[in-house]
């Protein structure tokens, strides 16, 4: 855990080091990296700091963080046992969406810290961290829905597009087509991951063609903070959150 945790120091510095994102970085009060344990098999991806982290600096502290807690008490996890950080580390004024090349900047570092923490699951947060991982496909239709992809290490600026083509700007679940190139990881799938045909992910296939990388597993859910202030997505929240220990389950036997 202590060379995982240096290397994630080596990652932070790196962002601060390279200028990562100027603009926002003289906006904000200090980068929001990431915390939890360096060995989690679960990795929480939000879209970016807001107020309460940016004061903190530290990710999901604030009403929306609470309630994470208590989704993650619901299920017997706390934060000890997992990883939590965002696509872009510094909070966007005003809270606003983060912009794609906001987050076209970030990722490379993104993807440092996941080859470092090596997670079995990735849980993304909302459709920003969503449509990273799986961009083209809508939140609404495939939350609590396990999606596999295919991961490849040593990314630089030139090779992303996570806007898949197109800014990702548009209300949650309106104006995303949904596509059939994934398959769900749970519903009756037998064969193990490493098994399974991979599918190449629409804004990250610029590397996903050029070899056969690892294969991650990514569970798109609603924002906490959307989820905070609308009962139904917060009932839908709680229901997805149960998919967690049992989709990890079904990835430690393989199936």
């Amino acid at each position: 855990m202590q060379n995982k945790q240096f290397e994630l120091d080596e990652i932070k510095a790196d962002i601060i080091n390279n200028e990562v994102c100027p603009s926002l970085k003289e906006s904000a009060t200090q980068l929001v990296f990431g915390s939890g344990n360096p060995d989690a098999d679960i990795v929480f991806i939000g879209e970016a700091p807001g107020k309460k982290e940016d004061e903190f600096g530290e990710p999901f502290v604030g009403a929306s963080g609470q309630f994470l807690n208590d989704m993650l008490q619901s299920i017997h996890l706390n934060r000890n046992q997992i990883y939590i950080t965002n696509i872009v580390k510094y909070r966007p004024p005003n809270n606003r969406d983060p912009l794609p090349e906001e987050k076209n900047e970030f990722l490379p570092y993104l993807e440092r810290q996941l080859n470092v923490i090596n997670p079995l699951l990735i849980v993304t947060l909302g459709r920003h961290s969503t449509n990273v991982f799986l961009p083209g496909l809508s939140i609404s239709q495939i939350h609590g829905q396990p999606k596999r992809i295919r991961w490849q290490s040593n990314l630089t600026n030139k090779e992303l597009d996570v806007s898949g083509g197109k800014r990702i700007d548009a209300m949650q679940g309106t104006g995303e087509q949904r596509t059939e190139v994934y398959k769900k990881y749970t519903e009756g799938v037998a064969e193990p991951v490493t098994k399974q045909g991979t599918m190449i992910v629409g804004g990250v296939s610029s590397f996903a063609r050029k070899q056969a990388g690892k294969a991650l597993v990514i569970l798109p859910l609603y924002h906490p903070a959307a989820a905070l202030y609308n009962g139904s997505l917060r009932k839908t929240l709680e229901q997805d959150f149960k998919n967690i220990n049992k989709t990890l389950q079904l990835i430690r036997e393989g199936k």
